[in-house]
């Protein structure tokens, strides 16, 4: 058989060597691939792929020349060195758009308004380059400060919206709109006293209050602006109501809040949540995941989860992480029925656990 890349052949799983190519998905039990097309083939895929029982799979470039190896290798090289450089050139954006927009949220503590041109400049680039870049966003918290924990946390908040938003089916205008609405949602912390925002210990009763006000801040800063959609208004005013009424400042639920507000309010929530904080260290992906869907059931729109979910579920294959227990790990496979309970295997050993059938670990980081 001819592929893409060359001769593809179909070989048992005991033929199968590291730096092979899977020319075709290889499915287990499930409808999600065990391993996807085109991944190189590790000692650990090996493993995973004789834990499910597979017995044979597709590969390609699967040449006995040394030249025809030798142009694999260079290939792949090329690939690694694009894939990094467009990291890199992401990771920048990221922390250039943080520091634009601590600039501009700093002039609106000292009473500047809102400049709504400057607001697109600083994140439509990024949105832009969402695409090729959607497994990053939920490792943006690694990159989150302390004491700058206001402007990642906007920047990461207009990201993740965008990138739901995608899931969700909505097109690109659109998502513009839902990463403006993540942006702004919360602007009118400026309004708030800053001491209380980096206030470590418990907020008093009159503190919290003052907290909850920054939707109604944030409103009142872009009511006025003719060039922002209502829905980005309404979606900033909501994003701290929830389906059920619990939320505030209005206590307003489920068919009174705007579709935009939904998307953001999950993604403010899980944002906070990842990110290091003046009270508490940052906490992984897959925990937070697992307390949102545990802890706040009938608060979020189902669909958002959902969306969130497939997010996670497409970081997860071969990624590293660190358990509860202390140890690093690599991911080898994701039910979908179990997002933050995937397998794992210990690095440096052939040990392999299923966290579902081990609840008292959890994944505590992604490396």
């Amino acid at each position: 058989m001819i592929g893409k890349g060359g001769i593809t052949l179909k070989i048992q799983i005991n033929q199968l060597q590291k730096g092979s190519v899977i020319s075709k998905n290889v499915f287990s039990a499930t409808n999600k691939p065990l391993v996807y097309k085109d991944t190189n083939v590790t000692e650990e895929i090996i493993e995973a792929l004789r834990a499910f029982l597979v017995s044979e799979v597709e590969i390609e470039n699967h040449y006995d020349s040394k030249n025809q190896t030798q142009h694999a290798v260079l290939n792949a090289s090329e690939k690694v060195d694009e894939v990094l450089t467009s990291k890199s050139d992401f990771y920048q954006l990221y922390i250039d758009a943080v520091q634009s927009y601590k600039s501009i949220y700093l002039g609106w503590q000292a009473g500047s308004p809102v400049n709504i041109g400057k607001v697109r400049q600083i994140i439509i680039p990024l949105i832009g380059e969402l695409q090729k870049n959607e497994d990053e966003i939920l490792k943006l918290y690694h990159y989150c400060k302390e004491e700058e924990y206001i402007y990642h946390h906007s920047i990461s908040v207009a990201l993740l919206s965008a990138l739901l938003a995608k899931k969700l089916g909505y097109q690109q205008g659109e998502v513009n709109q839902i990463s403006l609405t993540g942006l702004l949602c919360d602007c009118g912390m400026s309004k708030v006293t800053p001491a209380i925002i980096v206030k470590k210990v418990t907020l008093t009763e009159t503190e919290y209050k003052e907290i909850k006000q920054h939707p109604v801040h944030s409103y009142n800063m872009l009511k006025n602006i003719m060039s922002i959609k209502d829905g980005v208004k309404l979606g900033v005013l909501q994003h701290h109501e929830r389906l059920d009424g619990s939320g505030y400042p209005l206590n307003v639920a489920s068919d009174q809040l705007h579709p935009y507000s939904k998307i953001v309010a999950l993604a403010d929530t899980y944002q906070a949540m990842v990110s290091v904080r003046p009270f508490r260290r940052k906490q992984s992906p897959y925990k937070v995941f697992e307390q949102i869907v545990q802890d706040d059931f009938g608060k979020f729109d189902l669909q958002v989860i959902q969306a969130l979910k497939q997010a996670i579920v497409k970081l997860s294959v071969g990624s590293r992480v660190r358990l509860s227990n202390g140890l690093e790990a690599e991911i080898l496979y994701v039910d979908e029925n179990y997002p933050t309970r995937p397998i794992v295997k210990y690095l440096n050993t052939s040990t392999m656990l299923l966290l579902k059938d081990n609840n008292e670990l959890y994944i505590e980081e992604l490396l």
